[in-house]
């Protein structure tokens, strides 16, 4: 009997690399400048005046795996893509816990409505509010979301972390 890990593994996003061991729950990868990957990613912050410094894609079939159970118990295939804003000193700490932003130290990217972080449904929204004194301290999450009311951590999954300059 294959484990669940080694399921998940041979069933991940195909712009994954292939990685043979997982020493933590996430593996970040740059995604190289002019890409069709990079491409897709600077496709979204388009219409921003933001200069992306870098994109690094997140590798962690633990949360990935728990998103498509998920989806398979839902019965609902039909995802968004939503951006998180955070302090880049809680990168580690968002990756680690799937965006629980009561575990974040610098507290932002914190929802006022209910228990989840807050997810904007455009990229422009997602830097509206950031200036560019802060910028430097920010970095936006790209996050997979089942479609409708996030109900719990693995309604979705984080895709790429994006830095600017």
């Amino acid at each position: 009997m294959t484990s669940m890990l080694s399921f998940v593994l041979e069933n991940v996003p195909n712009d994954w690399e292939p990685v043979s061991t997982y020493n933590k729950s996430f593996i970040l990868f740059d995604v190289q400048d002019y890409s069709t990957e990079s491409r897709k990613v600077k496709a979204m912050f388009n219409i921003t005046s933001l200069n992306i410094k870098s994109i690094r894609r997140v590798q962690n079939p633990f949360q990935y795996g728990r998103f498509k159970l998920r989806q398979e118990m839902l019965n609902n295939y039909l995802v968004e893509t939503v951006f998180h804003v955070i302090d880049t000193k809680d990168l580690e700490t968002a990756l680690k816990y799937t965006c629980d932003y009561r575990r974040y130290k610098n507290g932002y990217g914190l929802s006022t409505v209910n228990k989840h972080p807050h997810f904007y449904s455009d990229a422009q929204r997602a830097v509206s509010n950031l200036s560019a004194l802060v910028i430097d301290d920010k970095c936006i999450l790209v996050v997979n979301k089942i479609s409708g009311e996030t109900k719990t951590q693995s309604d979705y999954y984080i895709q790429y972390v994006v830095d600017f300059k």
